[in-house]
């Protein structure tokens, strides 16, 4: 049967007619690890913070670490000299995990192996990493590590380690290094370095926590929102699009009332004619959220006077279903499920936080997901750049694999011809058939080092591409997704729990609002025509013809 073909239709064709939205780059598009049916999608949610509301990086990481330094200056007893500590936007990505015992910060893998690991600014060696990691099964629910999976995270984590560098060179040269130092008899089964590494960093997410809680942070943001938020064009009409369709919207938040007003009216009002206020895009505004606890508690939903400036709650909700044009507190999903008039997989919830967002909302529900990875567009840009290395990576692993493979099958017919000439059934061959089994033992000895030899050649060929490719994304930690051949902790629970991922919400413009996303079939290594079971065969092949 001949496949059907489609004439494409030039851009500016697409362009004059208001189509746009059917031209756009891979960096772009919405990625699928599940199948996802919108057509079946009766409600679409949003998280506002990188969600909605997309944060200028510099502007943002900036103040969110000079507020975190004043709050340890002003009120955790730290030095004035750390103020001069610069912020470093580009030292740090997200997924990467705090070994508070060690003052190391460590990128994992999806097996929980440590891949990378840095001391302050220092990367620690292979061999260090190994001694340090190699026999211990890092459990992220212990309390000695700390995970630094949001954007919200990244100024936390530079400070961390610029101050276990400055606080090391304090004791290095001899200076006390309060409010961080160690006493002479301090415990070695908790802290294992020169500083209290512990509580360096449990006062570091203190501070940083406090600026969220009290509304100091949000405060300055508020007096220049300009400053802070990206404004997407696109956004109203993505929107628009899905409420066009029959979708009902509902925005879900942790931000309360004052702050998310502010916000979306700034992103939103005045923008499309349909719409007097931003509040109008939605069939149920949540403000006060605190996620995961509402995918796990039972807090009763509150009604909060929707006012400019003026933050009130109304008392408890005792209702059978959400009404337009009132705003919401707080609450739980059961709740919300019973008065949305919907439930489970009927429910699309797009969120950034892959704890808070994705993982509880797939844990404790049958919602689908999609996470919002800002990243994303860096990461696919820097990918189509580097193809050219991608693909040198790719054969030179290829060819590694295939030697590794057949490196395997003729160590082990070596080690049964050394056995034939040796102790064990050596009486059984005549002379001439030992000479000729102990001359192929040495020729085959001679061509397995020589392939040994060419394996490490390979090996420094591999290390030299994944090292140029890594730079090429962040030149500190690689790739976001992945870490080596691995996917990463980060990537791993994007495949694991996000059914789509995107780098913004107004990706989905491109999208028919009832498209099916199809996800990729899925391989496992013995499935016909998987690299894996391509690499064996081929060399059971040339084993055979040996």
């Amino acid at each position: 049967m001949t496949e059907p073909s489609f004439t494409p239709i030039p851009v500016d064709l697409l362009r004059l007619v208001g189509a746009d939205e059917a031209v756009f780059e891979p960096a772009c598009a919405v990625y699928t690890n599940r199948d996802l049916d919108l057509a079946q999608t009766k409600l679409v949610g949003f998280d506002m913070d990188y969600t909605l509301a997309l944060y200028h990086k510099a502007p943002m990481e900036q103040l969110q670490y000079d507020l975190t330094v004043d709050r340890l200056v002003s009120q955790a007893g730290y030095p004035e000299a750390i103020r001069a500590l610069p912020y470093d936007p580009n030292f740090v990505i997200r997924g990467l995990v705090v070994d508070k015992q060690r003052g190391h910060i460590l990128k994992m893998d999806t097996h929980g192996r440590v891949a990378r690991a840095f001391h302050g600014h220092r990367r620690l060696a292979v061999d260090e990493v190994r001694e340090a990691y190699a026999h211990v099964r890092l459990r992220l629910g212990s309390e000695s590590l700390a995970s630094a999976d949001t954007l919200f995270s990244m100024p936390e984590v530079c400070l961390y380690a610029n101050l276990i560098e400055f606080f090391e060179r304090q004791v290095e040269q001899g200076t006390a290094a309060e409010p961080v130092s160690l006493p002479a008899d301090a415990p070695h089964g908790r802290l294992l370095g020169r500083i209290n590494t512990w509580k360096l960093f449990d006062d570091v997410r203190e501070a940083i926590d406090s600026i969220h809680r009290d509304g100091s942070l949000k405060a300055v943001i508020m007096a220049d929102l300009g400053r802070y938020f990206v404004v997407d064009d696109h956004l109203p009409l993505t929107l628009h699009k899905l409420r066009s369709a029959g979708k009902r919207l509902f925005l879900l938040t942790n931000s309360y009332w004052l702050y998310t007003d502010a916000v979306m009216s700034f992103l939103l009002d005045g923008l499309l004619k349909e719409y007097a206020g931003w509040r109008q895009y939605f069939d149920a505004v949540i403000v006060g959220g605190k996620k995961p606890g509402f995918f796990t508690d039972r807090k009763p939903f509150l009604e909060v006077a929707p006012l400019r400036g003026v933050e009130q709650t109304l008392g408890e909700v005792d209702a059978d279903r959400f009404e337009r044009g009132r705003v919401y507190q707080g609450g739980n999903i059961a709740d919300f499920e019973r008065m949305a008039q919907a439930k489970g997989e009927e429910i699309l919830y797009v969120g950034d936080h892959i704890f808070g967002d994705i993982v509880r909302s797939r844990r404790d529900s049958r919602w689908r997901t999609c996470l919002v990875v800002e990243e994303l567009e860096h990461e696919i840009r820097a990918s189509i750049r580097n193809t050219d290395t991608i693909d040198a990576l790719d054969g030179v692993d290829a060819r590694r694999h295939a030697l590794d493979d057949e490196l395997a099958l003729q160590r082990a017919l070596l080690d049964r011809l050394e056995a034939a000439v040796g102790d064990g059934p050596a009486g059984q061959l005549d002379a001439t058939a030992r000479a000729g089994v102990e001359e192929a033992a040495r020729r085959l000895r001679r061509e397995v080092d020589v392939a040994k030899r060419h394996l490490r050649a390979l090996d420094r060929q591999a290390a030299e591409y994944q090292d140029i490719l890594d730079k090429s994304f962040n030149a500190s930690w690689g790739r976001l997704f992945k870490a080596s051949n691995e996917l990463s902790r980060f990537g791993a629970q994007v495949e694991l729990y996000a059914c789509t991922y995107t780098s913004r919400v107004s990706n989905f413009r491109h999208y028919s609002p009832v498209q099916l996303f199809r996800a990729p079939r899925e391989r496992m290594s013995h499935d016909p025509g998987s690299d894996a079971s391509g690499r064996k065969k081929a060399a059971r092949s040339r084993a055979g013809a040996g």
